[in-house]
């Protein structure tokens, strides 16, 4: 029986069981977080506070969700369709905190289709595997069920690596993500890079959830709830706006993911290479991660595929505040890219 967790994010409680645990962080702003790196700490370990969200993220958030929420929900429908069909009993296993509005929309999806898809979501952490008290839980509440690990979407294809090798032996990686730019997905709603509408926030769409982090306890992995940012959660509404979308839809379109991308990393690896950045930890492929490093990294470059992309048009500005280079690739395998300064390298840590 898994444990009543008293974390007070503002998920609805027949949307997801929270597998994290109250923590108190080591909180940094973002220079000193980027010093420290440099010195080898874990990302895992640190937190910069979240501020409400600007003008630019919401117009970024409110525009995606306009001009391509039908699509997303298109990509939902055929993703749960096809798990329901080819992982008949699973359980969906998100991974706090871009795969836990996907892992919800799925779970939804399957409610209104008569089907149950329990749905947990726990932390992954690049360089610390993921949560294996969480992982316990969850397998504990639901034996012999196979898991979905869900993630909205992906980058170089770090979080995958670390799914394989953190996994216990007996437990079959099963990744799920909406748009897998980097083609490591097992089941994947399409390999487009597209901005979702999540990614262009982040506790305010995700439950109130902070980043998960450790602090050196035993058991779960931690998290705190932004609670100076309750003014501006729309968890609640961005779900509901992707049901409206999933309504709309008489019946799912099946899964067609198209062509599965080989290595399209190496690509970027190599362009950002030429412009002196070469640790692949400082590069970070895709529109989602791109923005993430935006939000709350020190950017020090940003490729684009295209100058005028309206999922990218955030990037620009934001880079335009910034004083950050801009440079435009039409052969990128992905919409954008982000480039991390060399000074300022992370060496662990997943950016959720």
């Amino acid at each position: 029986m898994i444990q009543t967790q008293t974390l007070n994010h503002t998920f609805a409680p027949d949307d997801v069981t929270v597998q994290l645990r109250p923590g108190t962080p080591r909180l940094v702003g973002v220079a000193e977080k980027e010093a420290l790196l440099r010195g080898g700490e874990s990302y895992g370990t640190l937190l910069t506070p979240e501020g409400p969200p600007s003008a630019v993220q919401l117009t970024a958030y409110r525009e995606a969700l306009i001009r391509n929420g039908f699509r997303v929900a298109g990509l939902i429908a055929s993703l749960g369709a096809h798990l329901l069909e080819h992982v008949p009993g699973a359980v969906l296993v998100s991974l706090a905190r871009a795969g836990t509005p996907v892992g919800c929309a799925l779970r939804r999806f399957a409610r209104q289709r008569g089907a149950d898809l329990p749905h947990h979501t726990l932390s992954i952490i690049r360089g610390e595997g993921i949560d294996r008290e969480a992982l316990r839980r969850v397998r504990a509440a639901h034996p012999g069920r196979p898991l979905v690990f869900v993630d909205g979407w992906t980058g170089k294809g770090s979080i995958a690596q670390t799914l394989a090798g953190s996994l216990p032996d007996d437990v079959p990686v099963r990744l799920a993500v909406l748009s897998d730019p980097a083609g490591v997905a097992d089941f994947a709603a399409t390999h487009d890079d597209l901005l979702l509408p999540h990614a262009a926030l982040n506790a305010t769409v995700s439950g109130l959830l902070s980043r998960t982090f450790t602090d050196g306890r035993a058991g779960l992995h931690a998290a705190r709830t932004e609670e100076q940012l309750r003014g501006d959660d729309v968890s609640g509404a961005y779900l509901d706006a992707l049901d409206a979308f999933v309504a709309r839809i008489a019946e799912p379109a099946p899964l067609s993911p198209g062509p599965r991308p080989v290595r399209p990393y190496d690509a970027v690896l190599a362009l950002a290479a030429d412009l002196g950045v070469r640790d692949p930890h400082l590069v970070k492929p895709g529109v989602g991660e791109a923005t993430r490093v935006f939000l709350r990294r020190q950017p020090a470059g940003l490729l684009l595929r295209d100058a005028g992309h309206p999922d990218t048009a955030h990037l620009r500005e934001l880079a335009g505040a910034a004083h950050i280079p801009v440079t435009v690739h039409a052969g990128l395998p992905y919409l954008a890219a982000a480039l991390i300064s060399p000074g300022a390298g992370a060496r662990k840590g997943r950016e959720a």
